[in-house]
């Protein structure tokens, strides 16, 4: 082989292709992960999907002159996605100065998150600092500026830590179409370097393998790096009980090192049904900001949302005549509102979000019974 003209990246695309050889034998096809054909298919889908975010997020990352990368999409998901939220990553630098402008539309809440870099390689490491829009100034128009910096700013400010890597945008929207499935919807936002940078030079062997190594330390957690499915959580949030979730619990008070939204309650449990078996979930929301319920494959992705409802919002539930609510969970349609479909799946993750409420939220009570059996039982 003739010598490389890019050495480092020819020696961090190596890396790659070996990378891409021990996911294939250490997540697709380690049967204690996925036993499933079906698992195994989106295994690989995932990856393939997890290498675009790799891309975008970091091989095209210029902390001097950044830009407001969209996370994820119907068809681009990973590690939470959500229907109702549009999210946005940009790379930063704990030293730098930033501002940050845009337009709040018909969102219901707009947060910003703050994050060191991650040890594992993560998308985004411990929480340094956020705001939402409850907490700075915004126009009658709708419009706002907040200004990122390690020194303190007049009017809307967040302070940066030295060990800032990352800022992370929530939009969510709590609408009877979901916002990732509505084209009229969008996230109006920017972002610029205060100091002053300069025009970017031509981009060199030694910068492009850095942030490709970057890229692949994340796609190296989100995949041989995750817990098996089912693996027992830390998670104050997270039901270790089949067929049932947990009590939600603030993210803010779990101290987790990890990029969850600080404002949000959240509640976790896998589900294990038979073909003919549907698990029933009944409680009441409290009063607050947004709420959601979304289920997940092994790969934490949201299940088909576009042609199917794996996933349903405050503003899409058809509630009980005394305000409560209850959701079924099944393979095939029960004949009653509020159906979520698994989508072919035997296991998988149900996920809650309670965005802001007035209240602690209820824990939803979990229940199994024959998928025939639903219609009849009030």
């Amino acid at each position: 082989m003739a010598a490389s003209r890019a050495p480092q990246t020819t020696r961090v695309f190596d890396d790659l292709i070996g990378l891409l050889t021990e996911i294939r034998d250490g997540y697709a096809n380690d049967a204690k992960r996925f036993d499933d054909p079906l698992d195994v298919v989106e295994a690989y889908r995932y990856v393939g999907q997890l290498l675009s975010v790799a891309s975008e997020l970091f091989y095209e990352a210029d902390p001097e002159r950044p830009r407001f990368a969209s996370i994820v999409s119907p068809a681009r998901k990973f590690q939470g996605d959500n229907p109702d939220a549009i999210y946005h990553f940009a790379r930063i630098r704990g030293d730098r100065a930033y501002r940050v402008w845009g337009t709040i539309e018909e969102e219901c809440y707009t947060s910003f998150t703050v994050h060191g870099q991650a040890p594992d390689g993560a998308l985004a490491g411990p929480l340094l600092g956020d705001v939402n829009d409850r907490d700075f100034d915004v126009n009658d128009d709708g419009s706002y500026e907040v200004i990122v910096s390690a020194r303190k700013h007049p009017g809307n400010w967040i302070e940066l830590h030295p060990d800032a890597h990352s800022i992370m945008v929530r939009s969510y929207y709590q609408l009877e179409t979901s916002a990732q499935n509505d084209a009229d919807v969008a996230v109006r936002i920017d972002i610029e370097c205060l100091d002053d940078v300069g025009s970017p030079d031509p981009l060199s062997d030694e910068v492009f393998a850095e942030r490709m190594a970057e890229g692949l330390a994340f796609l190296r957690q989100a995949t041989v790096g995750q817990a098996l499915p089912g693996a027992a959580s830390s998670a104050p949030f997270v039901s270790a009980v089949p067929n049932d979730v947990a009590k939600p619990f603030s993210f803010r008070d779990s101290g987790l090192p990890v990029p969850g939204a600080a404002d949000i309650h959240y509640s976790m449990g896998r589900w294990n049904l038979g073909p003919d078996e549907a698990l029933i979930m009944t409680g009441e929301l409290p009063d607050g900001v947004f709420a959601n319920v979304t289920l997940w494959n092994k790969q934490m992705q949201a299940l088909e949302y576009r042609n199917r409802t794996s996933s349903m919002n405050a503003a899409q539930l058809e509630f009980e005549g005394d305000g409560s609510y209850r959701i079924v969970i099944a393979a095939r349609d029960p004949g009653v509102p509020n159906w979520l479909d698994t989508e072919g799946h035997r296991e998988g993750t149900i996920f809650w979000r309670f965005l802001l409420p007035d209240t602690d939220p209820p824990k939803p009570e979990c229940v199994v019974m024959a998928i025939d059996d639903v219609a009849g039982r009030g």
